[in-house]
């Protein structure tokens, strides 16, 4: 498919759009950490909190449990060996810049930052896959609907990871169109970016099958005998190895994670849902359907995912899928373990409702169409 040019006019759509994602996302940025998986964001703080206040140490992050609730282990040094504080070190370096801004604030402020970078690289694969319709539809989708909104300015990693993911995938797909030192000043930002996302976050790795695509649309057969696709990859996990390899020095700040995959807690202790019909329940119906989707995106969200379309689409909807039949236990869960899929369940709902748009004349008045979706 021919990729379509962005134009000086999608830069004032997309500022627009960025606009409106600050509005929402700014609303009561000042309320305490006691909203929804408050626990989770007052460790993330606390991380940042200990940076401000002894250091930038990013080599021993620090948080304010010293128990054995998380390991198991004693933990006296308060060790939080959950993934690379990058996060954490910027939100950390902005408060003691800042200091009479609220540390929350700051973590959220971050957060924002990169959920607005995730709202344009929608927009832009949006426009070049699809045409500026789905472009439009998927940008809006991520930059106001409550699910999107809520953890795009929580004090959690997800989204920072997550920005990092897309900007590799950005950086890769537009360096396949450009030559010469563009094109491998591009590459290497998109390992860059890769890494950085890995380091954050290392579940982000399921979008490699997204970007496996893209090498594969430009070399085809070829694929397996090019050297570029072994030196993204290989560059991009050298990072995330040796940082997990350094933190097996410090088990008791390690939290236990082989029940994410297959199990989830209860309050009769853990139970197994590995693809049992609950699992299935919980994250199509229960998660997708009713809470991100609220219900009456589900037919556009379906639409867009069984029509013809983009192949790097179906790329990207796929290293989502993965990650939810994967990751079963921790995203049934944890809610905010969603983050990760959300932006390629913006772009389906992009390209279904630009489906119905485009043969509104097979379906019905146009009007009625938009009254069945809003209500």
């Amino acid at each position: 498919m021919k990729r379509r040019p962005f134009q000086i006019k999608d830069v004032f759509i997309v500022c627009a759009i960025l606009i409106v994602a600050l509005g929402f996302r700014l609303y009561k940025i000042n309320t305490p950490l006691a909203d929804f998986h408050s626990w989770r964001q007052v460790d993330t703080a606390s991380v940042a909190r200990n940076f401000a206040r002894g250091g930038l140490d990013l080599l021993h992050p620090r948080y304010d449990d010293l128990s054995d609730t998380q390991s198991g282990k004693d933990n006296p040094n308060g060790y939080r060996f959950v993934e690379f504080p990058l996060y954490n070190a910027m939100f950390a370096i902005t408060y003691r810049a800042f200091p009479s801004i609220p540390l929350e604030v700051h973590g959220r402020l971050v957060s924002i930052f990169f959920s607005l970078i995730i709202i344009a690289i929608l927009y832009y694969f949006g426009l070049s896959e699809s045409g500026r319709a789905t472009a439009i539809i998927s940008s809006v989708t991520y930059a106001v609907f409550p699910f999107f909104v809520f953890f795009s300015r929580v004090v959690l990693p997800e989204t920072t990871a997550l920005s990092f993911a897309f900007l590799s995938l950005f950086f890769l797909y537009v360096s396949q169109v450009k030559t010469n030192a563009l094109k491998w000043t591009l590459f290497f930002l998109s390992i860059l970016s890769f890494s950085l996302s890995l380091l954050i976050k290392p579940t982000t790795i399921f979008y490699s099958i997204a970007l496996l695509y893209i090498f594969f649309q430009k070399y085809r057969l070829s694929f397996f005998r090019k050297v570029e696709p072994y030196i993204y990859f290989a560059l991009s996990a050298i990072p995330v190895i040796l940082w997990r390899m350094y933190i097996l020095k410090f088990p008791e700040g390690i939290p236990a994670s082989q029940w994410l995959i297959t199990s989830v807690n209860t309050f009769e202790g853990q139970k197994i849902i590995f693809f049992k019909p609950a699992f299935f329940r919980w994250i199509f119906f229960e998660r997708i359907n009713n809470l991100i989707l609220g219900g009456f995106l589900t037919v556009p969200f379906i639409v867009g995912l069984i029509k013809k379309q983009s192949g790097f689409f179906y790329a990207v909807f796929l290293s989502a899928l993965a990650y939810l039949l994967v990751f079963q236990g921790g995203n049934v869960q944890h809610e905010y373990y969603q983050i990760l899929i959300l932006p390629p369940i913006a772009l389906l709902i992009g390209s279904g409702i630009t489906f119905f748009e485009r043969n509104r004349k097979l379906f019905v008045h146009p009007v009625l169409l938009f009254a069945t979706l809003l209500f």
